[in-house]
């Protein structure tokens, strides 16, 4: 709804909206320890808390072992998924992403580790230069906070309702390699389209609830004949 309401803003003054998707590597594996440690100290925690945290995360080792084989590695990241203090660990250091100053026609939305990053504009270049722009201050807080970003996965979608002519190519770039422009993006499990309509995410829910139904048919008729 965050990104909803951010893009039929900018849809309702004639503007375009640039969305990027960021997909990290490794996510809740990849949160570094000290980053987490040092994040605690601003938000007033505890000094029980921060001597178990600190606690925890001191020589941890993992262990593979195999046809009498056993491999030892030092561990210094990863916040465990499932633990109760898992989401906590994770969201400190990645709160300090979502307070990033950016510009005003910027706004960054999270959820877990589903980042997208938001902005509009008149045109297209001005859009393409704020994104990147925007890209750096990410980028030097995944180097900060050791953590970081698949390309490869990473993606961008213009959004726009102009029925006028002009070029909607857009060069955005991640670890100096431009990013894959797309016309549709999946986040949090709906299918946005770069005209806003949705009309791709229900045909999206149509064909899942198909195969569903199909599936649930085949089963019903083996037992009921």
């Amino acid at each position: 709804m965050a990104v909803k309401e951010f893009v039929e803003e900018g849809l309702a003054a004639g503007k375009i909206t640039v969305l990027r998707s960021r997909d990290f590597k490794g996510a809740f594996d990849a949160a570094w320890w000290p980053s987490i440690l040092n994040g605690l100290k601003p938000y007033d925690c505890p000094k029980n808390l921060r001597n178990l945290s600190n606690s925890y995360f001191s020589q941890r080792t993992a262990v593979h072992s195999s046809n009498n084989i056993s491999i030892q590695r030092t561990v210094t990241k990863g916040s465990p998924r499932g633990s109760c203090c898992g989401p906590g660990h994770w969201n400190t250091p990645y709160n300090s992403l979502l307070n990033i100053q950016f510009t005003k026609s910027s706004k960054a939305v999270a959820f877990a580790d589903d980042l997208i990053l938001a902005i509009r504009n008149e045109t297209i270049r001005a859009a393409e230069n704020i994104s990147n722009i925007e890209m750096s201050k990410i980028t030097a807080w995944s180097g900060n906070n050791n953590i970081n970003f698949n390309e490869d996965k990473s993606r961008v979608m213009i959004i726009s309702r102009r029925k006028r002519k002009e070029n909607k190519d857009i060069n955005i770039y991640l670890n100096n390699k431009p990013l894959q422009q797309v016309s549709t993006m999946k986040y949090l499990g709906f299918v946005i389209d770069d005209k806003f309509k949705f009309s791709k995410h229900i045909s999206y829910a149509a064909e899942r609830c198909s195969k569903l139904i199909h599936s649930l048919s085949k089963s019903a008729k083996l037992t009921w004949g």
